[in-house]
């Protein structure tokens, strides 16, 4: 008897972990099938469909490695794999702040009316950012094709940086929507901090070059982290551990802020959309 009660708690506990892996499975899943869908939908009739978000990106590219080289007196073709690799990065880091932010708002009407988990919504926003990079990072192969950028074994350590950057994609929509579904002028504030971040973080301009005085500017700049660790192996450097570590930091912290804030509103977001 004594065997069977103690057993029972640890059988109870395994179920409950797999039913949880199982539900997450199951969510990610539904996300990325939903995300899809708003991919077709949204280029519908479309001859080359999302194709147009990376050939925006490739006249940001061109615009942008044009007046990086006249200002720095580079060449174009020793900084356009620079900018473009920090373009393709940036959009997709962009995309996950401020698209992400609406979120939950976008969705107000399943929000109000459904017993859908709210990790559908957000994992929708993040694999729909996922699948418009993918479109980007063609660029980047264009790029390998006429030797504007190197490819070697280097470049598959973009790998792991791809996958860290959109794992912490789902804590940030997370805190963010739900805050920007509570305070909506928080949404407005974001997109004006995301404009002047652009231009402070070190995506067409070299970071190497400003002086150690104003080092400040990139070391406590977190979005800078993010952006090497995808954008240095694709240009045939490894990136610094101390990149990593501030990313894997930034990703606990992270996480433990969005299961407060999760915590703390989840009840109340109906009443907020």
């Amino acid at each position: 008897m004594a065997l069977v009660t103690s057993s029972a708690p640890q059988v109870f506990g395994e179920y409950s972990v797999s039913l949880v892996v199982r539900s997450t499975v199951m969510n990610l899943w539904k996300s990325l099938n939903w995300a899809w869908l708003d991919t077709i939908c949204q280029y519908r009739r479309s001859r080359i469909g999302p194709l147009w978000e990376t050939i925006n990106v490739l006249v940001m590219l061109i615009g942008l490695t044009l007046v990086s080289s006249s200002i720095f007196g580079s060449s174009m073709t020793d900084i356009i794999g620079y900018v473009g690799l920090g373009i393709i990065v940036w959009t997709a880091v962009s995309s996950l702040v401020i698209e992400g932010s609406g979120a939950f708002v976008r969705n107000a009407g399943y929000v109000s009316n459904s017993t859908l988990s709210v990790d559908l919504y957000v994992g929708r926003a993040v694999f729909k950012t996922m699948i418009t990079f993918g479109h980007h990072v063609i660029l980047y192969f264009v790029g390998v094709v006429f030797s504007l950028v190197p490819f070697g074994w280097t470049s598959l350590l973009a790998i792991p940086g791809i996958i860290l950057l959109f794992v912490n994609g789902f804590w940030i929509v997370m805190v963010l929507s739900f805050i920007c579904a509570r305070f909506r002028d928080v949404e407005l504030f974001v997109r004006n901090i995301m404009q002047l971040a652009f231009f402070v973080t070190p995506i067409f301009w070299n970071y190497r070059q400003i002086s150690s005085s104003r080092r400040f500017i990139v070391d406590y700049n977190l979005l800078f982290y993010f952006i090497e660790i995808v954008r240095n192996p694709l240009l045939g450097e490894v990136p610094p551990l101390s990149h990593y570590l501030t990313v894997l930091a930034v990703t606990a912290i992270g996480f433990a802020l969005a299961y407060f804030v999760h915590r703390k509103m989840r009840r109340q977001l109906a009443f907020f959309v």
